[in-house]
């Protein structure tokens, strides 16, 4: 039987257990007289079982505070009559001190019914299990198996509870996955090698853009430059299936050599790794001087290890493509018009006929050819020829991997004709053998007794102290696979694995209510770090010490540098920029992927430095700064000075005014790139986007029967003409009317962020004014961040619930952000920055609740 059917039990017993939790007994109670009056009198006009605008019906005798629907019915019906929004301005108001009993009403049995807590059974989400892997058994950047199913999103989030289920795919993918690891550990012995011989003649070598080419039955070098790609060659079936000695014989020879010997290195690289690779970081096997011309062999033995090729490298090329021996091509070009004054004056002619535009390679060497045959060539000035010069420096990877075929045609050219790799002579301990006997190392620490390194190693996979019954269970088994014949390594291997499938590890804070030491530990550490406690948090918890020091052991984690975990992962599902990847800026926009990624690291700049030097809340709206690249300074912000150009893709740091258009969350290039679709913009869908992440205030979905919008594709009718027009359905007009306003005020910023006046196509001027929800009449997106600021504890309450809601795996209940409001007034009130607000949301009960 499979090992991980034996938790098949285990883990329906939890979906049962949680099906009751959800069932749950009916709370249904009467509505009060006074409240049936007031629902009577100012709500089922529009709100009656027959109208039900916005699809909400309040007439009914009983409520059940059960059902998490009503739940929700009443939230929004608390909300509406707190604001003012509800009656509606035109309706016969209640009096002042009859809304604020009806509000007090709704607002304790909501408190009553919406305990705090509540989180899902979940499993370690794909990034968590994927860190924690690495951390467990201190594999640097360990990778999940191809096919490893992807975590759901729900609510912009990949950890939530209610999005982790385990499926039969999932739970194949953890028992492949830790077989894997623990092969890693401890590796299933293998046969000896039986010694073989490979041969490659010259045809089998790997030709790579313009690094080599095969003339008269030999491979031919012709360059030095740094990457593989550019300037070596390798046999392309090679390769060694054990770490060991071989013996190799080369034949090579010199085509057209110059008084020097050529320099030939052999050196070896894994078959995986990147031929972009430089040959420098390529392990030396053999150097050989190269001076006949006739083909000679030469022998040698050296290491080679499991998975590697050979490549050859001619070392003392004189050409070289390099951008920072630029100055080497521009001497070999000019001891080759030195020579023959013809030369130069064929390669300017090819440049400025037609075929010069787009030439490469053997077709661009092939063109300059045919100018050198023309008779009427003419002759190059002083002046030209410096011209030429200087246009060859500008780009060396053209040119040289043009000119390198006059190399292959006519010399000095490296030549091989063949390789031969027999072996292996003697196993020796390769990378990967050396590998697991220091994970085992590390895997067993200071212990040698098998069943010391089970209850430690149990420890740590589980993040908790665990029982003596649970350790014994698996030391019989450790035993019980020792006494069928297998060895030691086997059986801890069959250890790991047990140990891996097991909801102890693949489930975390698994009881109800106030979280114990080992779980505040463990939801502290992921919510920061994206892994399991370390040691030290283990300790504290396993002393009973973790709600005493929780703050300082906060403070020990919170990221201090843009591209740890916690930043880049909460930043990517809060602001959506983790979706860049997928999104292609249309080619007009000159926005490349580089420039993309620049993007995403200014906002994750921005956030990091917010946190770390406890920067007010409004810093996020409004700062005096920014952190950008010399070309999005260029491009997105319009400045000019202050950059190395050289360094175009370095992100700096750069002061700007308060009160302007760039700077914060909204005009980050990152996040309005995020928000539109890379062609163009749709006021739509930023305006719920600014909804649900910057205000905390998501409309409801639109209803079923409303039909999409359909774009003018003829370019004559604005985007506000488009979407009035679309509005006047009675069933559209109330979410968009807080959807449309902050949806335009975005308007001019382009798909990629840049500032614009006008809609594309359509030569009107582009109209961001609108009136927000609360009757402010604002201009453009600098009026809306300055209500925003006005405004601030909108901002940090929804921010603070998207971090209640990435730390604890579930969306706030209201008893929640009841909670939440009160620790972003306190924040405020005490002239509190974003990184007090952060520590005292990990202090709250919402968070050291299950």
């Amino acid at each position: 039987m499979a090992p991980h059917r034996s938790y098949l039990a285990y883990w329906s017993s939890i979906v049962a257990g949680l099906c009751a939790m959800l069932l749950g007994q009916s709370l249904e109670a009467n509505v009060p007289a006074k409240v049936s009056r007031f629902l009577d009198e100012h709500c089922l006009d529009c709100h009656d079982a027959g109208i039900q605008k916005g699809e909400i019906n309040l007439e009914f005798t009983k409520i059940d505070w059960s059902d998490k629907n009503n739940l929700a019915l009443w939230e929004r019906v608390l909300n509406v009559l707190e604001s003012g929004e509800m009656p509606p301005k035109k309706k016969r108001q209640p009096k002042s001190d009859l809304r604020k009993e009806i509000v007090r009403w709704i607002d304790g049995k909501l408190t009553r019914h919406t305990p705090i807590g509540g989180t899902l059974a979940r499993r370690l989400n794909q990034a968590e299990y994927r860190m924690t892997m690495q951390k467990l058994f201190g594999i640097g950047g360990f990778k999940l198996p191809p096919g490893f199913p992807a975590d759901r999103e729900h609510h912009g989030f990949d950890n939530l509870g209610e999005g982790l289920v385990l499926s039969p795919p999932l739970l194949q993918a953890y028992a492949e996955t830790a077989r894997i690891a623990a092969d890693v550990i401890y590796p299933p012995v293998r046969k000896a090698p039986k010694p073989s011989t490979q041969t490659a003649q010259a045809k089998d070598l790997v030709i790579s853009y313009s690094s080599s080419k095969l003339v008269n039955g030999a491979m031919r070098l012709g360059m030095k430059c740094d990457p593989i790609q550019r300037s070596c060659t390798w046999p392309s079936r090679i390769e060694a299936d054990a770490s060991g000695v071989y013996r190799f014989k080369v034949s090579l020879s010199a085509f057209r050599g110059e008084s020097e010997p050529m320099i030939a290195k052999v050196l070896a690289r894994d078959v995986s790794s990147s031929d972009s690779i430089s040959h420098k970081a390529l392990r030396l096997l053999k150097e050989i001087e190269v001076a006949h011309e006739a083909p000679k062999a030469y022998e040698f033995e050296a290491e080679l290890f499991e998975g590697q090729t050979i490549v050859l490298h001619w070392v003392n090329a004189t050409l070289d493509s390099d951008r920072a021996d630029k100055a080497d091509l521009q001497e070999f070009f000019r001891n080759k018009g030195m020579a023959n004054p013809r030369y130069l004056a064929a390669w300017n002619a090819m440049l400025k006929s037609e075929k010069g535009q787009g030439f490469r390679g053997g077709i661009g060497w092939e063109r300059v050819k045919e100018q050198l045959a023309r008779e009427d060539l003419p002759e190059l000035s002083e002046k030209e020829r410096a011209a030429l010069l200087k246009k060859i420096a500008g780009n060396p990877v053209l040119y040289a991997e043009t000119v390198v075929f006059d190399v292959f045609e006519n010399g000095p050219a490296l030549e091989i004709h063949g390789v031969t790799v027999e072996g292996p002579v003697r196993v020796i301990e390769g990378p990967n053998e050396r590998k697991s006997r220091n994970l085992r190392k590390l895997f067993a620490g200071e212990e040698d007794e098998p069943a010391n390194i089970i209850r430690n190693f149990l420890t740590r996979a589980f993040r908790r102290s665990v029982d003596d019954a649970v350790v014994d269970s698996y030391i019989r088994l450790h035993n019980r696979h020792l006494a069928a014949g297998h060895t030691a390594h086997e059986a801890m291997h069959l250890v790991i694995r047990k140990a891996l499938i097991s909801p102890r590890f693949l489930y975390r804070c698994l009881h109800d209510g106030p979280l114990d030491d080992h779980d505040l530990a463990t939801r502290l550490s992921y919510f920061l770090t994206g892994g399991p406690p370390d040691r030290k948090l283990l300790s504290i918890a396993a002393a009973g010490r973790m709600t005493e020091v929780l703050r300082k052991e906060a403070e020990r984690l919170l990221p201090r540098r843009p591209g740890e975990h916690f930043v880049v992962n909460f930043i990517g599902q809060w602001l959506d920029t983790r979706l860049l990847p997928e999104i292609m800026p249309d080619p007009r926009f000159k926005f490349s992927a580089a420039d993309a990624q620049s993007a995403k690291s200014e906002v994750e700049h921005l956030f990091s430095e917010i946190l770390r030097e406890n920067r007010p809340m409004t810093d996020f709206i409004d700062p005096d700064f920014t952190w950008t690249s010399a070309r999005l300074a260029q491009n997105v912000y319009g400045l000019r000075s202050g950059f190395d150009k050289r360094k175009k893709y370095t992100i700096h740091r750069v002061e700007l005014l308060r009160g302007g258009r760039f700077g914060g969350v909204l005009g980050n290039p990152a996040v309005m790139m995020a928000t539109a679709n890379g062609v163009d913009t749709q006021p739509v869908i930023r305006g719920v986007w600014v909804l649900e992440n910057i205000m905390g205030t998501p409309p409801p979905p639109p209803p079923k029967a409303v039909p999409a919008l359909t774009p003018d594709t003829r370019g004559t009718t604005t985007p506000r003409e488009l979407l009035s027009a679309h509005t006047k359905e009675i069933s559209c007009a109330g979410c968009h009317r807080k959807i449309d306003p902050v949806g335009f005020v975005l308007e001019n910023f382009d798909p990629v962020g840049r500032w614009r006046d006008e809609w594309p196509g359509i030569k009107q001027r582009i109209d961001a004014s609108s009136m927000l929800h609360d009757g402010t009449k604002i201009r453009d997106i600098v009026d809306f961040k300055a209500w925003l600021l006005k405004n601030i504890d909108q901002f940090s309450q929804c921010l603070a619930e998207k971090l209640m809601t990435y730390a604890t795996g579930r969306i706030p209940n209201y008893s929640e952000r009841k909670e939440i409001a009160a620790i972003v007034k306190t924040n405020r009130e005490n002239g509190n920055g974003f990184r007090d607000l952060l520590l005292a949301l990990i202090e709250s009960e919402s968070f050291r609740t299950k």
